[in-house]
């Protein structure tokens, strides 16, 4: 029984460490990339999620976020790793990775690539606070769908920071729980997203 404690063990140290490559290697093609054109990158970003019921209120963060601003374009890039979720409770995190839940071994991460609508409404030489609306497209759980995300975008010492808070629904990415769960999980999540950005160099 303890041989199969250490071999399990092994292989989700080993899957855990695979997929934080695999993360590190898309991020550094994602830099590179960012590095043609003048943008802001962070490493840094803090993404979190809040779900309220009647029986349970959930929430998580992950302040591991990666993201680039190319402002020229007016695109956007966000992506996360599931198992860099914090809960208050470990038991909590367990079940949010479970393969019954989020199955993070399965679909490691998460990625918002998009657009703003209006470009010409953000002044990224000029300090100040926008309102702005982003169109693009979120692929979570293996399920890729539409969205549009409003939010605010603060120039500071020339410098942007974004803020945005917005719903989604866990049935848009094929996110079921167990029965016995239901009543505690709610079908449409509060995301709030919050970077602060550096010009990238090479």
């Amino acid at each position: 029984m303890q041989a199969h404690s250490i071999i399990d063990f092994s292989i989700t140290y080993q899957s855990d460490l695979i997929m934080k490559r695999i993360f590190l290697l898309t991020t550094t093609f994602m830099l590179a990339a960012a590095a043609q054109a003048q943008v802001w990158f962070t490493k840094t970003g803090t993404v979190s999620f809040f779900s309220h019921t009647a029986v349970e209120d959930i929430q998580a963060s992950n302040s591991e976020a990666v993201s680039f601003i190319d402002a020229a374009k007016g695109e956007f890039r966000f992506q996360v790793l599931i198992k860099g979720f914090k809960f208050p409770k470990a038991a909590m995190q367990d079940h949010f990775n479970d393969a019954n839940y989020m199955g993070s071994d399965q679909f490691p991460k998460a990625d918002f690539k998009g657009t703003l609508t209006n470009p010409a409404a953000v002044n990224f030489k000029k300090d100040g606070v926008y309102k702005v609306e982003v169109q693009g497209a979120m692929t979570m759980h293996g399920q890729t769908k539409a969205i549009k995300v409003p939010g605010t975008i603060t120039i500071r010492n020339g410098v942007p920071t974004v803020d945005a808070v917005f719903n989604v629904k866990r049935s848009d990415f094929g996110i079921k729980v167990p029965n016995f769960s239901a009543a505690k999980i709610a079908e449409e999540i509060e995301v709030t997203v919050k970077c602060v950005y550096e010009p990238y160099t090479r």
